[in-house]
């Protein structure tokens, strides 16, 4: 049976303009309970690096906070932008609870979720907004997504690449996953962030570990057959999809010479591929350009990464080459109000 959510977004037109479907936020009261679990933190301290790097690291860091946190500033940029609607999501790399006991956990996401809730809810003509869930619970993290939806009126939560010990098609998170295709809810995929130690030197944790952490989401998505039994789902993946979607010779290969790796799969890895969405926050313009001969420009969203990403997203998906213009007024906004379900309403 398929759940009928009201939310805040069915009761308003919605403004012109570019729809952002990666920006993040930051709940203080949250991030003080998550501060010595967060990335960040752990390689602004890291005795590894240098004295030099600890102290740019700690200062962006402080710049970054503050950022996510004010709100003034935030439409300030988006207006300096083009963006019209930004689709907030809590900043993972800070303040992700799945270090925390389930209770706990579930505990500071509700804190984050009424705050973002909140923030919707006072301008709903600039937010829309995604939860989030202790996703290493996964009965907790199918109540608490029915919460975000149906009492919030959030369009759905933010997951992280990795549940604790838990790859996200695990099967213990098949609730978690019923629940979000019956209530039509988005799932953002974005990476906490890898604490691989191969990872530490020269910020690599974040140029190459997330986009690693996205190739496995996807793979796990994949290979546990998450997409072939719940076929509605919509599930955007951050920065592009990682390194997935560009790489995918050998995961090809591997479907057809070695049957066992294809147990949960009805259809060729390509075709799961489709079935997912992007964001477009790439930084190389030809790199975008694969992207969207892979999967379809009908698949890609803008996602700028407020604050620390792409500073002129639009201008970004325009200097893609070979794009039509219909394709870049998809990509900028048709393809996220089709996926929040927001095409058919009346626009302002």
């Amino acid at each position: 049976m398929t759940l009928r959510p009201m939310r805040q977004t069915e009761a308003r037109p919605i403004p012109a303009g570019a729809v952002d479907v990666h920006a993040h936020v930051l709940v203080p009261e949250v991030y003080e309970q998550t501060r010595s679990h967060s990335l960040f933190t752990l390689m602004a301290e890291d005795p590894a690096a240098s004295g030099e790097m600890r102290a740019q690291l700690r200062a962006r860091s402080a710049d970054v906070e503050r950022r996510m946190a004010d709100v003034t500033e935030r439409i300030a940029r988006m207006d300096e932008m083009g963006v019209s609607l930004q689709v907030l999501t809590a900043s993972l790399v800070h303040q992700c609870s799945y270090f925390a006991a389930p209770e706990r956990s579930l505990a500071l996401e509700r804190t984050s979720n009424d705050r973002i809730a909140a923030m919707v809810a006072a301008r709903p003509d600039r937010f829309l907004g995604l939860g989030g869930v202790p996703l290493h619970a996964p009965e907790l993290a199918a109540e608490e997504l029915e919460r975000c939806v149906t009492e919030l009126g959030l369009s759905g939560v933010q997951i992280s690449t990795r549940a604790g010990e838990m790859e996200i098609g695990d099967r213990r998170l098949r609730p978690f996953w019923a629940r979000a295709e019956a209530l039509g809810a988005v799932v953002f995929v974005h990476p906490a962030g890898n604490p691989d130690a191969r990872l530490r030197p020269w910020q690599l944790w974040n140029s190459l570990g997330q986009a690693m952490e996205e190739a496995f989401a996807i793979a796990s998505l994949i290979y546990e057959g998450i997409l072939e039994s719940y076929p509605a789902l919509k599930i955007c993946i951050s920065h592009g999809g990682g390194y997935m979607p560009y790489y995918t010779g050998r995961v090809e290969r591997n479907y057809v010479e070695k049957p066992a790796t294809r147990v949960h799969m009805r259809r060729p890895p390509a075709d799961y591929l489709r079935m997912l969405y992007y964001d477009s926050c790439v930084y190389d313009a030809k790199t975008l350009a694969v992207l969207i001969d892979k999967v379809g420009a009908d698949r890609v969203l803008l996602g700028s990464d407020y604050p620390v990403g792409e500073p002129r997203p639009i201008d970004f998906v325009r200097s893609t080459p070979g794009l039509s213009a219909a394709e870049q007024e998809m990509i900028l906004r048709g393809n996220a109000l089709r996926l929040f379900g927001l095409a058919e309403r009346r626009e302002a």
